[in-house]
């Protein structure tokens, strides 16, 4: 009689599949922005804006953990974690933590859970991007902060919605935001 194929945990399943989960890729950095960021000095901080949305499906975050908490814990530096709405954009609260800013990061966050929660989620975060890149851009001040947009998008959209950031000097895409492939968008930014 044989043996019954052995079974795999889904710890195992998970383990085996985070060196590649959310297929983290680095789309352009035309700016330096991520040669910029794995340069700040301890004292600077990474402001990262991510966007209220619900968990990914089949997500094992307690409920009143922000989905994005484990990108900003995964960052080897010291973090900023400010959400931002979709239906309020970028608010002078928002800008009043640029200056402070050693770089910036962006979270759009187009899945399509997101977008069945809200059909205009990628517009509104889209617009939230192009206000802090706005604000980064006109203040002299501000201009050698960097800034990199993180795109989490999948399925037939995900081209388009790139696309829809090619003005964006520095691009990084998901296609899930799992804290696997959250951790592995860090390795990429990182390189580690």
């Amino acid at each position: 009689m044989p043996s019954p194929a052995p079974r795999t945990s889904n710890l195992t399943a998970l383990l085996h599949s985070a060196p590649t989960a959310g297929d983290p890729t680095l789309v352009r950095d035309s700016a330096q922005a991520v040669t910029r960021l794995r340069h700040l000095n301890e004292a600077e901080v990474i402001t990262m804006f991510t966007p209220f949305v619900p968990h990914p499906p089949g997500s094992s975050l307690a409920k009143d953990m922000d989905p994005f908490e484990p990108l900003g814990r995964a960052l080897p530096r010291q973090v900023r974690h400010v959400p931002y709405r979709l239906d309020r954009g970028m608010t002078e609260t928002h800008a009043d933590f640029l200056p402070t800013s050693g770089a910036i990061v962006v979270v759009i966050c187009s899945s399509q859970n997101v977008l069945n929660h809200d059909s205009r989620a990628y517009e509104q975060q889209t617009r939230f991007a192009q206000d802090a890149m706005k604000r980064v851009v006109e203040n002299r001040s501000l201009a050698s902060i960097p800034v990199i947009v993180l795109l989490i998008s999948s399925g037939i959209m995900r081209q388009t919605h790139e696309y829809g950031l090619k003005d964006f000097p520095t691009l990084v895409t998901l296609n899930d935001y799992s804290t696997a492939a959250l951790t592995n968008a860090v390795r990429v930014l990182f390189e580690k």
